[in-house]
């Protein structure tokens, strides 16, 4: 679980303060003063340049899970774990996987999530060519100029290139399935990845289309993609809105953006364009993005309100329908909590423990991350269920924008004697962000099952040899998906043969007949006022049944008896 080695460039992925939008394409203007004029897309491509390894794998074959479905041209990596079966494409890495990438994760073991097949189908590089030719991107609605934009006009823009986290709403939210079931699939703990996102922001596009002026902060920003893409709503694409001073500020960094780590997008991923939003939720980054609209109300797509909502505890889907709690606006989901998890130990992973090993140390690994750009300050583990914390080793391998916003999680370390984890029941580990934003010790269930963030709990199990611990066991609350396992996960009960099962039944009866017996026999012998009023025959009947199951059972077992002696 060794993490992969981070070149010199990441710790200046910073961005850049020019903003005009009739700037030179001109790469060296892109100029940051913190950093010797080292802007944004200059560290970027050097980090690229440098662990090209590190940023793409060569994945060119279709899955033969996918074939025979709507995406059987689109190249998936094999390791992915799917979490909604074969269709639509829903996935997350192993987390250990995707630890080892080190912090930019590769695109092709980016999580995935589509609420459908994919819209836009190209086979061959030349089909691929013509989407990006012919693709055109609608802006308009409240603006002076609105515009048809082609990618190759899109990419006049001033370019802008940053490292940014992208996170599902329902990261982790296996373990309220298991409390009780959402309406929402089984993610694990790798419903994230930060990869480098290239295009241009939000905050020029639309100073092109020369957006008009909101001083009271009531405009919206819609945007959606593909209609027809999906099944439900007006038109069946998936949309969504943020408020248009949030659009215009330059500080939010909202991109639309058309490199990955420096190439196309991939299919999954919204080739050829698509909208991010650092330090919100994934949800709100529309894919295949074709239209926005600057208007006067937020979005009315059926997946704005549909999706990404924390409603509150007790809330069921046919009550949050009935009582309209989809469209009350405090539930809707747009930055994210304060979340971690532990990567190392790793589910299911082994320790040996030995007299010589007792005085060795153990790093703890994990990531953490909070939304709205807000720094995470403390990574902190527990060895007794909570009660008492320790700080550990957090490394930013970002340093923040130059407005002081970080929009990447974090790594974190720990390092504990051996001995102590052989004292301890289990590892708890939690983040605080700078807004001293922390996780709750337990989780709260809603129905969406979203923002899932208790502290996260590995338990420890021990195994022996004669009297002393021979080996550690850790295992994770679950595991993505159907995949088996974790200790919130309830182990599947062995089956019973018919005649164990019959033996088990007749020593229940044994065992009932003996207790209905006992309680007849202290009613009868009990004192008239402690008697049950005669006008309630209840009581003599529920003594009546259980005497007769009891002598039901001892015959049987009688029976049972004579077979075995004759056999």
């Amino acid at each position: 679980d060794t993490l992969a080695p981070r070149p010199r460039c990441l710790s200046n992925l910073r961005g850049f303060d020019n903003m005009a939008t009739n700037v030179s394409l001109d790469r060296l203007l892109a100029k940051d003063a913190f950093h010797k004029g080292a802007g944004a897309t200059v560290c970027a491509a050097q980090y690229i340049k440098e662990a090209p390894a590190g940023v793409w794998l060569d994945v060119a074959n279709v899955d033969e899970r996918d074939k025979g479905t709507a995406d059987d041209w689109v190249p998936r990596h094999p390791e992915l774990v799917r979490l909604t079966g074969l269709h639509p494409f829903n996935c997350e890495p192993p987390l250990t996987l995707c630890m080892q990438q080190g912090f930019i994760c590769p695109p092709q073991l980016h999580y995935v999530r589509n609420h459908g097949a994919v819209p836009v189908k190209f086979e061959t590089a030349e089909k691929k060519q013509q989407v990006w030719e012919d693709w055109r991107i609608d802006v308009v609605g409240l603006v002076d100029k609105p515009l048809k934009i082609s990618m190759a006009e899109l990419k006049e823009l001033p370019f802008r290139q940053l490292p940014v986290l992208l996170v599902c709403a329902g990261n982790r939210r296996k373990e309220q399935n298991m409390v009780k079931q959402t309406i929402g699939f089984s993610w694990g703990p790798t419903a994230w990845a930060t990869t480098i996102w290239g295009g241009c922001r939000l905050c020029d596009l639309l100073s092109a289309a020369g957006v008009k002026d909101d001083p009271e902060g009531k405009l919206h920003v819609h945007f959606r993609g593909p209609a027809g893409e999906l099944p439900k709503g007006d038109d069946g694409s998936y949309g969504t809105s943020v408020p248009l001073y949030r659009a215009m500020d330059p500080s939010m960094d909202i991109m639309v953006v058309w490199e990955q780590n420096g190439r196309s997008l991939m299919p999954d991923h919204g080739f050829p364009v698509r909208l991010i939003i650092p330090g919100y939720i994934g949800g709100r980054m529309i894919k295949w993005l074709c239209h926005i609209e600057v208007g006067a109300a937020e979005s009315s797509n059926f997946y704005h309100f549909m999706d990404n909502r924390v409603l509150p505890v007790g809330v069921t889907p046919e009550s949050a329908t009935a009582e309209g709690w989809w469209y009350k606006p405090d539930y809707i989901i747009n930055e994210l909590n304060i979340n971690s998890a532990m990567a190392s130990p790793a589910h299911d992973e082994t320790l040996a423990i030995s007299p010589d090993s007792l005085g060795e140390v153990y790093t703890i690994k994990g990531y953490a991350y909070s939304g709205g750009g807000k720094k995470v300050i403390r990574c902190e583990i527990s060895l007794d269920s909570g009660v008492t914390w320790e700080g550990g080793v957090v490394e930013h391998p970002e340093t923040p924008t130059e407005y002081g916003k970080y929009w990447c999680h974090c790594l974190w370390s720990f390092s504990v004697s051996i001995s102590r984890l052989l004292a301890a029941k289990e590892v708890c580990c939690r983040a605080w962000d700078n807004h001293m934003n922390t996780q709750p010790n337990h989780l709260t269930w809603n129905v969406m099952g979203m923002l899932n963030n208790p502290i996260f709990r590995i338990k420890i199990h021990r195994s022996y040899a004669r009297t002393s611990v021979s080996e550690l066991r850790f295992e994770h609350p679950t595991m993505p998906g159907k995949q088996p396992g974790g200790w919130m996960v309830e182990p599947p009960q062995p089956a019973v043969s018919p005649l164990v099962s019959g033996i088990r039944r007749i020593a229940s009866g044994l065992s009932l007949s003996r207790v209905g017996s006992s309680v007849a026999l202290e009613r009868m012998n009990a004192p008239p006022l402690a008697r049950a009023p005669s006008a309630s025959p209840a009581p003599a009947l529920a003594s009546m049944n259980e005497i007769a199951a009891g002598a039901i059972a001892k015959t049987v077992c009688f029976f049972f008896f004579f077979l075995l002696r004759l056999a």
